[in-house]
């Protein structure tokens, strides 16, 4: 009887053994034979802008030149020692304001507000605006000088492109 238990084990073990791998399971090459190939590789902006141009988009084809105009206003001051240096000085302040909203069109401004309340009511309230940025290239179309007031108008033109690369984000 004990031939016949440890036969029985044994047929029993061998018969589980082989039922259990009858199945195989996928292996490394199979599993990745199935998965889709996904390719990494590393891009720059130089290469954004090869491959654009060689594809000729149309919004790089048909991109105008972009021109923006500001008004940059200066005051001659009162107490100068002449005419001429009045008119030199609010030039001097026009083409700066003009300088300063040419940044805010192109680059946005900054602006930090601060509030204080006190008993329940506005005690002091603060705004501070802030602009950088570069201008370059911005010439001044027009100057006129009126009742001490001197306008400035300056104007930058650009390239669709190179503003497409610029500001374009």
């Amino acid at each position: 009887m004990n031939k016949w238990i440890i036969t029985l084990f044994v047929g029993m073990g061998m018969l589980l053994l082989f039922s259990g791998c009858t199945k195989q399971p996928n292996t490394d090459a199979q599993m990745k034979a199935k998965e889709p190939k996904v390719i990494v590789q590393k891009v720059d902006r130089e290469d954004i802008k090869k491959i654009l141009q060689e594809e000729k988009f149309i919004y790089l084809n048909n991109n105008p030149d972009r021109v923006f105009a500001v008004n940059g206003e200066g005051i001659a001051p009162q107490n100068t020692v002449s005419p001429s240096q009045a008119m030199a000085l609010a030039k001097r302040a026009a083409v700066a304001d003009a300088y300063r909203q040419m940044a805010e069109k192109l680059y946005g401004v900054q602006i930090n507000a601060k509030d204080t309340i006190k008993n329940a009511a506005l005690f002091d309230s603060r705004i501070v605006s802030q602009v950088s940025g570069l201008v370059r290239d911005a010439a001044i179309t027009e100057n006129t000088f009126k009742d001490g007031l001197f306008v400035v108008r300056m104007e930058l033109k650009m390239n669709g492109a190179r503003w497409q690369e610029i500001f374009g984000y």
